[in-house]
């Protein structure tokens, strides 16, 4: 009977646990939306018009209007950004990130275009050519 009660009291502990892990993720099941006063919402973003996003806060019936100029960051329950700072960042990066696989990419067709260009000691040309 000893036994019995360790037991009990590890599987309360183990579903409160899990209670507790079920509600967080549902929390997190949501976009969400921080306006610049600092108010944060949790809800559903449908798309945006010119400078107005649809977005439906939980327990509402009806998705928002609300104007771009009031949002701080948009972000979605997949992790990616829409408005704000992280948003540019990463777009920023994306830019970066573009030009150089562009740049690579240039130099190694007019490395391999550009005749009588030799590399190290190796002629890439094609032709024999005497040092």
């Amino acid at each position: 009977m000893f036994a019995g009660e360790w037991v009990d009291l590890d599987m309360r502990r183990y579903i409160v646990l899990l209670l507790i892990t079920g509600i967080v993720w549902a929390q997190t099941d949501f976009d969400t939306l921080i306006m610049k006063n600092g108010t944060t919402y949790f809800g559903e973003y449908f798309k945006i018009e010119g400078e107005i996003v649809y977005f439906k806060p939980q327990n509402a019936n009806s998705f928002q209007p609300i104007s771009i100029k009031q949002i701080q960051t948009l972000k979605l329950k997949n992790g990616h950004f829409i408005l704000g700072e992280e948003a540019k960042e990463l777009h920023t990066k994306r830019i970066v990130r573009t030009c150089c696989v562009i740049t690579v990419v240039i130099f190694f067709l007019l490395l391999f275009t550009f005749d009588g260009f030799s590399m190290s000691g190796y002629d890439l040309s094609g032709h024999e050519t005497a040092w």
